[in-house]
């Protein structure tokens, strides 16, 4: 056997030499024992398929020449025989054709699979185009619905109010009420979780804080709101709500809140309190609890009272820091009403710059108007 094959032979395959005629000149066992072949016999003799002049072209342009013969066995199989070009001729190996066709019946099977499951990726990406086309369109329908329902800003003398939602469907909400005598009340509020269920809670929450606004306090206003609710909430959701009402001439307040944060005054020389909860988030408890609730009265004399919900203490700034404490959070309010006094939008994208938007936000400022 020629150096060329003597990796080929350490597999055992059926090895061959020719001479430049054709010939047999050395074979191997396995190549004998298959084919039956005697030194300098012509091997074109075994193969119908064998084209000298197509052996000639392929072997000058550099490349193995393939045809096939049949074994000699009791079962003859076909063989498909590789031969390449040497120094004194030819040498070849042979293999069994039928694994040669196996493997290419296979490939193009596994090419077929491609085929099939690309077209159905495909249809299926199309479906879920639409689907997502779908989607998008009714979160905007829906935006759109609860931005009347939600307005972005609330003006009124002595009031100013921003929600911005984080994503299409706000959990957070706030609206004001005006009353024959010149006050107005207010409530915002903070739906746990996002999306559809917090949206619909939140739409049946306003409902009840306008059907009962004009309640004598706060506190029977917030009962109402919850004998409405009380059996309306999915499992798991609840309602932070703090509930505001300013006097006619605006110089002061009256204030419950049940699950938001602190609220926050701040004074015109700079210094400033916290004003706490006055009870639960609604949905935790049974309206006969919220009866004992307290109402803080707050005068706006030459200060101004902040409202808020938890988005405002989940601002984050760009390295992912967040307030490290509540009251960092506000000091830093308290800071920035120094500087924009009550101008409430201003305030918020001065902090939001510095601490970017993590959740809904609602921030509302009273002031002596």
């Amino acid at each position: 056997m020629s150096d060329d094959t003597s990796l080929i032979s350490v597999f055992q395959l059926p090895l061959f030499d020719l001479d430049e005629a054709f010939l047999l000149t050395s074979q191997n066992d396995p190549f004998q024992t298959l084919f039956d072949t005697e030194i300098g016999q012509d091997i074109t003799a075994l193969s119908a398929d064998f084209v000298a002049r197509k052996c000639q072209r392929a072997i000058e342009a550099g490349k193995p020449y393939r045809f096939r013969i049949d074994s000699k066995a009791l079962r003859p199989m076909s063989y498909q025989i590789e031969l390449h070009a040497t120094k004194s001729g030819y040498s070849g190996f042979a293999t069994d054709a039928s694994l040669a066709s196996k493997a290419e019946a296979l490939m193009a099977s596994y090419s077929q699979m491609i085929e099939k499951q690309n077209r159905e990726i495909k249809e299926k990406t199309e479906q879920l185009n639409i689907w997502s086309k779908r989607i998008q369109d009714e979160l905007a329908q829906a935006r759109t619905v609860q931005t009347l329902l939600v307005p972005d800003n609330i003006t009124a003398a002595g009031l100013h109010s921003i929600c911005v939602p984080l994503h299409e469907l706000s959990g957070d909400f706030h609206e004001v009420a005006y009353h024959a005598d010149g006050s107005v009340t207010y409530i915002s509020g903070d739906v746990a979780g996002k999306g559809i269920y917090a949206a619909i809670l939140l739409a049946q929450t306003l409902t009840a804080f306008r059907a009962f606004y004009d309640a004598p306090t706060l506190t029977d206003l917030l009962c109402h709101i919850v004998r409405i609710l009380e059996d309306r909430f999915p499992d798991g959701l609840f309602v932070a709500l703090t509930l505001v009402r300013q006097s006619a001439d605006r110089q002061h307040v009256s204030l419950l809140n049940c699950g938001n944060p602190d609220s926050l005054y701040v004074a015109a020389d700079g210094h400033w309190r916290r004003f706490g909860s006055g009870g639960p988030a609604i949905g935790i408890l049974p309206e006969d609890f919220y009866r004992t609730s307290v109402e803080e009265t707050v005068s706006l004399s030459s200060g101004r009272l902040y409202v808020f919900s938890d988005g405002i203490l989940d601002l984050v700034d760009e390295t992912g820091r967040a307030f490290e404490t509540e009251d960092e959070a506000y000091q830093c309010l308290a800071s920035q009403d120094q500087t924009f006094k009550a101008k409430t939008p201003e305030l918020f994208r001065s902090i939001a710059a510095r601490y970017p938007q993590a959740d809904d936000v609602t921030l509302a400022c009273f002031y002596e108007d």
